[in-house]
């Protein structure tokens, strides 16, 4: 039979990742799952996919900054297209439908850097609706401007493969009770 550890059963360790108090008789912690009486190799492997996560995270993190760029930009693109409507062609309702969009778009952008993944599937979905009842109302506007749509529509969805990729890593690292500065 195997002994597990050296120290006496009624001695208790501290976890190295998380600091929660363990017996000595326990292999992993109870909180983190960090092997405290594993090998140094499994104590390495642990910490390494910590790292990976963090890595992943921060990689996820930074292609967010790319769909609250694109929600800005389709806020100004709206804005302009408004400011167009309004005053070139007399046409004051769409200016003022425009403007509200515009000032929608702006607060998903705000909102961005609380709940990723809600802003931009908001701003996905309103962008797509706003699009459809334009094609009822004139089915030719869907073809205007449709390069301009595609790009929208797949910088859109790529924000939400990031938004969603950076949820699942933050989640891993909270089950292993890690944070940046631990490792």
């Amino acid at each position: 039979m195997e002994e597990m550890s050296s120290a006496p059963v009624d001695q208790t360790l501290s976890c190295e990742n998380c600091g929660n108090l363990h017996s000595a008789a326990q292999k992993f912690c109870s909180k983190c799952s960090f092997p405290i009486n594993g090998t140094e190799e499994e104590k390495i492997q642990f910490k390494n996919k910590i790292r990976g996560h963090q890595f992943l995270k921060e990689e996820a993190e930074k292609e967010l900054k790319k769909p609250r760029v694109i929600i800005l930009v389709l806020a100004g693109v709206v804005l302009l297209s408004g400011l167009y409507q309004g005053f070139a062609n007399d046409d004051f309702a769409t200016m003022i439908v425009n403007l509200c969009m515009s000032l929608l778009y702006l607060i998903l952008a705000a909102w961005c850097s609380k709940n990723p993944f809600g802003a931009i599937l908001t701003a996905l979905l309103v962008y797509i609706t706003v699009n459809v009842i334009n094609a009822f109302v004139d089915p030719l506007s869907l073809f205007q401007g449709i390069i301009l749509k595609i790009i929208f529509i797949g910088a859109l969805v790529k924000g939400i493969r990031s938004a969603r990729d950076a949820q699942e890593h933050l989640v891993q690292l909270q089950k292993m009770n890690a944070s940046v500065e631990n490792n």
